[in-house]
């Protein structure tokens, strides 16, 4: 039983934009296609939200598999999980009202829970096949302790996705040093809810040792 598998699944952006004037206007982060027929034009398309699920490679046949979905947001990828037959626990450290409005409107079984990250525990949740970790580590102070957190609900595969500083650092930093930046404000998007950068080799090296039960 594996905590963490395949290193190539773990990616980055190297810079996050700042998005806010859009999410402000559109009121939603994931764009959707409801049943129903309504569409809602949210901060990022469909297509980019299939794009950056296509790099994961996850099978298109879930049927079986627990599926833990963490800073789920407004629920795109907890919704296409189900899509593919998984049994989906969302969370999220807030209860977001556009998350329980599509939820309705998909008549999702998705389950919804508020919770901090750090209070998570497989004693409370269990643990799951499959772990959706994305765009969620540089929003928190304590990322290795995120990271033990997500790889101990972890029953096979964790796939984590984070903004990353490669692309701000010389080639021999980038190749040979493992580096993190702290944003002490808004340095990052103008955000105070960024709080860390890493480059690609300090993100590899904060996943916990692989371990086989």
């Amino acid at each position: 039983m594996r905590f963490w598998r395949r290193t190539s699944e773990i990616l980055g952006f190297s810079r996050v934009p700042n998005r806010d004037p859009e999410l402000l206007e559109k009121g939603w982060w994931h764009s959707f296609e409801f049943p129903s027929g309504e569409r809602v034009d949210g901060v990022r398309s469909t297509q980019e939200l299939n794009r950056q699920l296509a790099r994961f490679h996850l099978p298109n046949d879930l049927s079986g598999k627990r599926v833990l979905d963490i800073g789920a947001w407004d629920g795109w990828f907890s919704f296409e999980m189900e899509r593919r037959g998984a049994d989906v626990l969302a969370v999220d450290c807030w209860d977001n009202p556009r998350f329980r409005y599509a939820h309705t409107q998909f008549n999702s079984r998705v389950h919804y829970c508020v919770e901090d990250l750090y209070d998570l525990t497989p004693r409370k949740i269990g643990h799951f096949d499959i772990v959706l970790f994305f765009g969620v580590l540089y929003h928190l102070k304590h990322p290795l302790l995120a990271l033990e957190k997500v790889c101990a609900l972890t029953r096979d595969v964790a796939y984590v996705e984070s903004h990353v500083i490669d692309r701000g650092l010389r080639s021999a930093l980038r190749a040979t040093r493992a580096i993190m930046e702290f944003y002490e404000t808004n340095e990052l998007a103008g955000r105070a809810d960024n709080w860390i950068g890493p480059n690609s080799r300090c993100l590899l090296g904060l996943r916990p040792p692989e371990k086989v039960l």
